[in-house]
């Protein structure tokens, strides 16, 4: 298993050059409204991830004898389960928290604007389901990789108040370098032996987990650069869900 875990610090290497963080987090000529700018776009994954934790990575618990693995990845789930309150507490720092109907709130999350964070747990999920366990192991152990190198880089960016936030800033590094996962005590113990088969449907995983977010964080590059002004952001997409009505509406009766 250390070889893979070695081999997710490969991709993680690599996954750090991407203009995600080259163009936008690093770039400290932005004030830091427009680095963190992507934001509210992640509100689908980050809500979606504390589901996967509950529903899908944490399993067994009923077992007197449960896979030492396994029992490290229910351990993992219950460090992650209160982040994404940090994260709507940011909301407000950001400028992206907007009062409105719990109908518009649904037109804005389900838009095509968010589309990016909602597919990237479907494909978590699907990629988990049936997976066996040192598997899903690498995937979010690949998940914990991506995470650490966008909070490193979220650290110490300051808004025009002279705030930094709590999800996106140097609280959420802390609490994720800290996780029990990571410790150097699992990974000398705890890692199972895996044989050539299972060692490369691991790496599979790995390479699956980082494509998914590669494309992910190309999204919230874009999003970054489109969507700055929030507010404008939400009356369109809005604006658009409910023109769609109609022809909607018109498709579904020319069905039947």
């Amino acid at each position: 298993m250390q070889k893979v875990i070695d081999y997710i610090e490969e991709h993680r290497k690599t996954y750090e050059n991407h203009a995600f963080f080259t163009r936008l987090l690093t770039d400290e000529s932005l004030p830091g409204e427009r680095r963190l700018a992507w934001g509210p776009s992640v509100v689908p994954f980050i809500m979606g991830y504390s589901d996967l934790n509950k529903y899908v990575f944490r399993k067994d618990e009923g077992n007197a004898r449960p896979d030492p693995l396994q029992a490290l990845l229910n351990a993992h789930t219950y460090e992650e389960d209160f982040h994404w309150q940090w994260m709507l507490t940011d909301l407000e720092k950001l400028g992206a928290d907007s009062s409105m109907p719990l109908s518009d709130a649904t037109r804005v999350l389900w838009s095509a604007d968010f589309s990016h964070s909602r597919r990237l747990c479907l494909e978590l999920a699907a990629l988990a389901a049936g997976a066996p366990t040192y598997a899903v192991f690498a995937m979010v152990e690949s998940i914990e990789a991506v995470s650490i190198t966008i909070f490193t880089h979220c650290r110490g960016i300051a808004l025009r108040d002279g705030r930094e936030c709590e999800f996106f800033g140097t609280k959420h590094y802390m609490a994720e370098a800290s996780h029990s996962i990571k410790s150097p005590e699992v990974e000398e113990k705890s890692l199972p032996s895996l044989d050539d088969a299972q060692r490369e449907e691991a790496k599979r995983v790995v390479d699956r987990t980082f494509s998914l977010f590669d494309n992910w964080s190309g999204s919230l590059l874009r999003f970054a650069l489109e969507c700055g002004d929030h507010e404008r952001t939400y009356e369109r997409v809005i604006q658009e869900s409910k023109n769609l009505l109609p022809e909607a509406e018109a498709a579904a009766a020319a069905a039947f």
